[in-house]
């Protein structure tokens, strides 16, 4: 297979984003293309890895999500992943690659084992810094304010300790970490 197909699939999410009305606007400029763009940061770092099978990650791993679905996001997610990989003619190998790091990908119930699985870990946590993710989610006002600054330090503490997986990362995540973590610490 080549790179064209996760081209196809990249712009099958985009139009599929854009469909789903309850999911909000900013999910595929802002968190979808800031995964793709920290993993290929990641990639030119550690070219031994698969470029593929981490590019069919970036844009499948949060499918549940996308599709507006019920249930587990990492497992529904993968669900959906093979389902669509098939449709582009992936064998079973690739299939395999790409499933097991979406369900790792989130590293709550299981930790990624592959370089290809901590690249997308890491890369999705990473996306967390950017493009105001946390204050877009306190304007949905699902939870009240102390209950927000617990839950983004609880996820900064848990994307920046448990997801960033290589120094470089940390390194580059290090100065919007420290401060996001004393701004929401504020009384």
């Amino acid at each position: 297979m080549s790179h064209a197909n996760v081209q196809k699939i990249k712009k099958q999410v985009e139009q599929e984003c854009k469909a789903n009305k309850k999911l909000s606007v900013w999910f595929y400029s802002d968190h979808l293309l800031m995964v793709e763009k920290n993993s290929k940061w990641l990639l030119k770092e550690l070219p031994k890895s698969d470029s593929e099978v981490v590019l069919l990650g970036v844009w499948l791993h949060d499918l549940q999500r996308v599709r507006g679905l019920k249930g587990d996001h990492q497992s529904v997610g993968a669900r959906e992943a093979v389902k669509v990989m098939k449709e582009y003619g992936y064998g079973k190998p690739v299939i395999e690659k790409v499933k097991a790091i979406i369900l790792t990908h989130s590293c709550s119930k299981e930790i990624p084992t592959s370089i290809e699985g901590k690249i997308l870990a890491t890369a999705d946590a990473m996306s967390h810094y950017y493009n105001d993710f946390f204050l877009r989610i306190a304007v949905t006002g699902q939870r009240n304010l102390k209950e927000f600054k617990e839950w983004v330090l609880e996820k900064l503490d848990r994307n920046y300790n448990k997801k960033i997986f290589f120094a470089s990362a940390k390194k580059k995540i290090k100065p919007r970490h420290d401060l996001y973590k004393k701004v929401f610490s504020m009384r």
